[in-house]
């Protein structure tokens, strides 16, 4: 009962970043475009498909969502704070912070699914091997 508040809380959160990558495709920053040509749409391609896959698996409960979106998300803000941090502008860079500050938290994400993975499956063998 209290994991529920979270858990929605986290399906609006992927929600809205595949919501942004949709924004992204549709209409790319010129800079972004500039810099890295149509890989723009590769990492918009990143924004959605984790978004979407991190939304189900918290929507469902089930870690393979955010097991598989995580790291789209991880690689593709990490992208776009690059590209902010290499036009030195103040306001981009700020920016460019909060979007790698974002991508470490989606990679820690990531990480600690692993470990839950992780130790539901051991937690299965001990208790399947206590069946026998």
């Amino acid at each position: 009962m209290v994991a529920r508040p979270r858990r929605w809380s986290r399906v609006v959160g992927y929600a809205a970043v595949a919501a942004a990558g949709i924004g992204a495709a549709i209409v790319p920053d010129p800079r972004v475009t500039d810099a890295t040509g149509a890989l723009v749409y590769l990492w918009a391609g990143f924004l959605i498909a984790g978004g979407l896959l991190a939304g189900w698996g918290a929507w469902s409960d089930r870690w393979l969502g955010e097991a598989l979106g995580c790291p789209l998300l991880s690689t593709s803000l990490a992208a776009y704070a690059v590209v902010l941090f290499a036009t030195g502008r103040a306001a981009a860079v700020m920016g460019g912070l909060f979007l790698a500050g974002m991508a470490f938290l989606m990679w820690a994400r990531g990480r600690d699914i692993e470990v839950l993975r992780r130790e539901a499956t051991r937690a299965a063998m001990i208790r399947n091997r206590g069946d026998r």
